[in-house]
Order: C-alpha cells, then sequence, then structure tokens
C-alpha cells in the first residue's frame, strides 16, 4: 500500500491517489490495524479467559455481536470499522473508471474540436 501510494505521488496522479490509495489505506487500516489494537492489548493486559481474536475479527466481518469482547465498548469501535472498511471498498472500485471515462471523453471533444478547424488533408503543389 504504500509503495502503491509512493507511485501516485511520484508520477503526481491524483485520480489513484484518491480514487484508490486513500481507501486502500482506510481499508487496511480499520481491518488489519485493529486486528494489531487487538493483539497488542492481549499481550498487555493479562487476561484469565482471553477472547479469540479469530473469533472477534469473524464476528466484526459478518456483522454479528462478539458475545466475549476483549472490553466494554470494543463492540462498537469494530462495528464502526467494519462500516469504514466496507465503504472503503465501493470508493476503491467504482469512481476510477468513471473519472478515466470522463478524461478520455474531454481528450475526444478537445481533439474533435481541433480537428475542426484544420484541414484534413493539405494540397500538394504540382512540381
Amino acid at each position: 500500500v504504500l509503495l502503491r501510494w509512493s507511485n501516485a505521488l511520484h508520477s503526481r496522479n491524483l485520480t489513484d491517489f484518491i480514487c484508490e490509495c486513500v481507501p486502500m489505506m482506510i481499508f487496511m487500516v480499520c481491518f488489519f490495524g485493529w486486528m494489531d489494537v487487538m493483539i497488542l492489548y492481549k499481550w498487555v493486559n493479562p487476561i484469565d479467559n482471553p477472547p479469540s481474536i479469530i473469533n472477534s475479527l469473524i464476528c466484526m466481518a459478518m456483522g454479528q455481536e462478539d458475545k466475549f469482547p476483549l472490553w466494554d465498548g470494543s463492540v462498537q469501535i469494530a462495528q464502526t470499522l467494519m462500516m469504514w472498511t466496507v465503504l472503503s471498498v465501493p470508493v476503491m472500485l467504482l469512481p476510477k473508471p468513471f473519472v478515466l471515462l470522463m478524461q478520455h471523453n474531454r481528450k475526444q471533444r478537445k481533439a474533435a474540436g481541433q480537428g475542426a478547424s484544420a484541414p484534413l488533408l493539405q494540397d500538394e503543389e504540382a512540381g
């Protein structure tokens, strides 16, 4: 993801940056970042019967309530992060083709407008 960011910034491609890089980062941070937070919390805080992180992530992805959360309020945080994760997917997939289509159509109209003012064939002088 970071390489994708650097490529978009290096090529100064705002479309790639907004339509791909930002949603990719939101997806990664909201899902895998949450998993990392749960792992760190489990390491730092001793719990007698620690809940399974895998089950917590499955409940998060399936939209089910986690019956054994790591702490009070973690279910609400997981639901909010999952909402952002789900919303980032269509933002990652849908806008870029439409933006590229609009750019292509704009270039075609511009080329057609310039082509009408100049003759297609130049007359050659008989020599």
